[in-house]
């Protein structure tokens, strides 16, 4: 008598539970994401999670092959941030894929020979490549103060003068960089700004509303500029900064509402 009655309750239970699941079947109506295409441009580093640049770990030219021919499904162009350490065999990958273009970035820091070493460099490929459209001297410099703003100034002239006359030259700065430095923003061709809410502990929910706001910021600042945002994007993982909490679902809708304002 008591195995039928436990029988039974586990016969009800299975039923409510397939009630239930038909149940939030019918009332949920599967929506697809809206495709955002290819995007612009994707920032691109080819070492694996064992292999460290700062160590002296260097990329082989496989690697690069194998993951430039990954970012060509996804997106438009790619942004490197050195010459050096492999980074510097990224154009012979790039210019076999037609209109696929390359932000190549010199790394820029207080080391005054491998400063100049990424200099030279960026410029002998920049006038040798086709696929190179920019030169991006130095990321985050002035965050870092490892360079004052006339010395950076005076990086991005030299460059320009002695690159091709239709590849752009800029550097890449946070967007509070960039206000802060109008003569740095007059000496570029554009201004490569990097927003980025996580880092200012802006909640996903609010990331997108504020990268747009800091741009139109940027923008009455500067009207008679183009402005790119060069980086922008949300963690999947890792810890949370404040209200800012990493997420793989807010990372997909982040780039998704981006995207369409590219």
């Amino acid at each position: 008598m008591r195995a039928k009655t436990i029988a039974t309750i586990l016969a009800a239970m299975i039923l409510a539970a397939v009630l239930h699941g038909l149940t939030w079947m019918l009332s949920h109506e599967t929506v697809a994401p809206p495709g955002v295409g290819a995007v612009q441009s994707l920032s691109f580093s080819p070492f694996t999670r064992d292999q460290n640049p700062v160590s002296g770990h260097t990329v082989t030219q496989e690697q690069i092959a194998a993951d430039v021919a990954a970012a060509a499904q996804w997106a438009k162009g790619i942004r490197t941030y050195a010459v050096t350490g492999g980074l510097e065999l990224v154009p012979l990958e790039t210019v076999k894929i037609p209109r696929f273009r390359l932000t190549l970035g010199a790394w820029i820091d207080r080391e005054e020979a491998r400063t100049r070493t990424e200099i030279e460099t960026a410029i002998k490929i920049a006038n040798a490549n086709r696929s190179v459209v920019t030169v991006m001297v130095g990321n985050e410099t002035l965050l870092r103060e490892d360079r004052t703003p006339e010395e950076m100034i005076g990086f991005v002239r030299e460059v320009r003068r002695r690159v091709k006359a239709n590849t752009r030259v800029t550097t890449a700065e946070p967007w509070h960089v960039w206000a802060k430095y109008p003569e740095l923003a007059a000496a570029v061709d554009f201004i490569s700004v990097h927003i980025l809410p996580y880092w200012e502990e802006i909640p996903a929910e609010q990331a997108v509303a504020h990268t747009f706001a800091r741009y139109d910021e940027l923008k009455k600042l500067y009207p008679n500029k183009k402005i790119v945002i060069a980086e922008f994007g949300w963690p999947s993982q890792g810890y949370n900064r404040k209200d800012a909490v990493p997420d793989p679902l807010k990372q997909a809708e982040g780039i998704r509402a981006l995207s369409p304002r590219q």
